[in-house]
């Protein structure tokens, strides 16, 4: 094992370079690549199987031992800083470009880094999107017959820029391949889109996304620039914040010298938290100095301009904060920021709505998990649940009685989509370790369901050319094997217990009554969210009654369709078995998320601790702390 693991950086590079070389050697292969897609697929899962495998013993060890982090910690990283496999620094030496030389002491160089790692939070998101690009080829196989080679290449493309952006700890390697995701997407909707509107939902979802994004640039390049490196104004090191609260700086009547930028995501951390404590420790001793000096002209002065400072980077993170999480929540999409899915998502090839709906909306809910909880905290504290958790609310409701008054089953699922990520996303700002915790659970959950269900949805797309419910019916007596697998997915998703996603769904659920968010916000959201779950049952049985029960009913077609075949059989066999397993044992994976979920945790901690101390002190009673 050790030795394998001395090998795991170099198959991480792999899992992210595979995708591309695949995409090369499908455009070039002409008609073949229908029958070299699955093979490519399956050894890429392979590939991603051996990562999770080595990566998931070393993240329960992790999980096991206390941690005082304060920032992510990758691990197999390309270019390991620290020159040896065994030790791993989290850091990597490969710059793409760099901005300035290293400063004095140990201040590191301004560089775009190509900075990938996994750990606890993307993990399992890279392995489930090698595992749903193989069921997308196996369900693609007989409707992509125009252009398989082109469909087949623009299809691993996608996969390989989403893999990227879950592997990415440098912040603008992540927008890279976060806003790339938009180029394979475009061509495929409007190329082997299934409507006469195909072009105009790939020119809508093209622009709307691509404008969140560059808003999301912004709060990048914001971010950056605004937490430079600290460092000692006399030694040159760099200084974090324990170093600054123990008084190193402040007592001395010094702070902290602004160093140079840095891109990475976990220093990135460091730095923000830094900047936050040093504000408030100069304000502390200024005040300090006032009280023994007296109210001078000096002292009130200091007082003054040391409250002015903190007020002006507590104001601008708020800036920042709502300029990060636009293009994540675009990207979700969360309501009413969803405009562009109605289109898209009818429009768009089965396969690429199952990669849409699974793969890319988890962009947006890890880029909140990774990007604007940890870089922006204290505004996540004042804004996240009050703004963010209340839309997540509506869009539970709204997008639940959407999905009930659609006609087209694909719409239904999309719709459906929608409810439990508005779920997911209420998860992510209750800003506790159940809300984190199971919000990186329900994404892997979630993922499993919605690309089950889209897979589901080929079936008839593929037999029929129509995927509207009201030309269907009695469907079990026909199908029965696709009727069973429906059901068991369908069951999977409402949150039956169980299947998987009744575990994630009640932590999300108990995330917002915990006594600190119901101190806050009240009962209303928890209830919002229950009721999501209740809502999901009422349209996906009603759908299910009307396709599958009752008289026979389906479009005239030319030959007789047959039930499933072996290769739907794993398209539909395969997700239906996992959601079984981490229905009944998904406590590996979740133990897997403890550390990086800590990580980050702690730091919102600090934050909601030092703008409501009330409600900290409901959820972190003295004892625990």
């Amino acid at each position: 094992m050790e030795r394998l693991h001395e090998f795991l950086p170099l198959v991480v590079l792999l899992v992210l370079a595979v995708p591309f070389a695949f995409a090369a050697l499908l455009a070039v292969s002409g008609r073949a690549s229908r029958r070299v897609a699955p093979l490519l697929a399956l050894l890429h899962m392979g590939l991603t199987a051996v990562l999770a495998v080595c990566a998931a013993n070393v993240l329960l060890d992790r999980a096991d031992a206390p941690t005082d982090r304060i920032g992510f910690q990758p691990l197999y990283v390309p270019g390991d800083s620290s020159g040896e496999t065994k030790k791993q620094s989290g850091a990597t030496t490969w710059s793409l470009f760099t901005l300035t030389p290293p400063g004095e002491g140990t201040a590191p160089a301004s560089a775009v880094q190509f900075f990938i790692g996994v750990d606890g939070l993307n993990l399992w998101l890279v392995v489930l999107t090698s595992f749903l690009t193989y069921i997308a080829v196996l369900v693609s196989r007989k409707s992509a017959t125009d252009r398989p080679a082109g469909y087949f290449a623009w299809l691993f493309a996608l996969q390989g820029f989403i893999t990227g952006a879950f592997l990415s700890f440098d912040l603008l390697l992540f927008y890279l391949f976060f806003e790339l995701t938009l180029v394979p997407t475009f061509f495929l909707i409007g190329g082997w889109g299934v409507g006469g509107g195909k072009r105009d939902a790939a020119r809508k979802f093209f622009l709307y996304t691509l404008l969140g994004g560059l808003l999301t640039l912004t709060g990048i390049l914001g971010v950056v620039l605004t937490n430079p490196t600290p460092v000692s104004p006399s030694t040159g090191k760099v200084v974090g914040p324990n170093d600054v609260a123990l008084n190193q700086f402040g007592r001395a009547g010094t702070f902290p010298t602004v160093g140079p930028v840095t891109f990475s995501i976990p220093q990135l951390m460091r730095n923000a938290e830094t900047w936050v404590v040093a504000h408030r420790e100069r304000m502390k001793v200024t005040a300090e100095k006032a009280a023994v000096a007296g109210a001078t002209p000096e002292t009130v002065a200091g007082a003054d301009a040391a409250g002015a400072a903190l007020d002006r980077h507590m104001s601008l993170q708020m800036w920042l904060f709502f300029a990060l999480i636009a293009g994540f929540v675009v990207k979700i999409p969360l309501v009413p920021f969803h405009t562009w899915l109605p289109g898209a998502y009818a429009e768009a090839p089965p396969a690429v709505t199952l990669m849409m709906s699974a793969l890319m909306a988890k962009l947006g809910t890890l880029g909140l998990m990774r990007v604007v909880l940890p870089l922006c905290p204290d505004a996540a504290v004042e804004y996240g649940l009050p703004v963010f958790g209340f839309l997540g609310a509506v869009g539970i409701i709204y997008a639940a009685l959407c999905a009930y008054s659609q006609r087209d089953i694909k719409l239904v699922f999309a719709y459906s989509s929608v409810s439990h990520l508005g779920l997911l996303v209420l998860g992510i700002f209750a800003l506790n370790r159940e809300g984190l915790l199971g919000a990186s659970l329900h994404m892997i959950n979630h993922g499993l369901t919605a690309g089950a269900l889209f897979a589901l949805v080929a079936f008839l797309a593929d037999r029929y050319k129509t995927t509207d419910s009201n030309a269907f019916g009695g469907l079990t007596a026909k199908f029965p094997r696709y009727a069973f697998f429906m059901f068991v997915i369908a069951l999977a998703s409402v949150g039956l217990p169980g299947l998987n996603g009744f575990v994630s769904e009640m932590m999300l659920i108990a995330s917002v009554m915990t006594p600190g968010n119901t101190y806050l916000v009240g009962y209303g959201l928890a209830v919002a969210a229950a009721a999501g779950i209740f809502l999901s049952a009422w349209y996906l049985f009603t759908m299910i009654r009307k396709v599958f029960f009752g008289p026979l009913q389906t479009p005239p077609v030319a030959a007789e369709p047959t039930d499933i075949t072996l290769s739907e059989g794993l398209a539909f066999g395969l997700p239906a078995v996992l959601c079984l397993v981490l229905g009944l044992y998904p406590q590996p994976i979740l133990r897997s998320m403890e550390g990086d979920v800590a990580a980050l945790q702690q730091r919102l901690d600090a934050a909601r601790y030092r703008q409501y101390p009330k409600s900290f002190e409901l959820e972190h009673p003295p004892a625990q702390r």
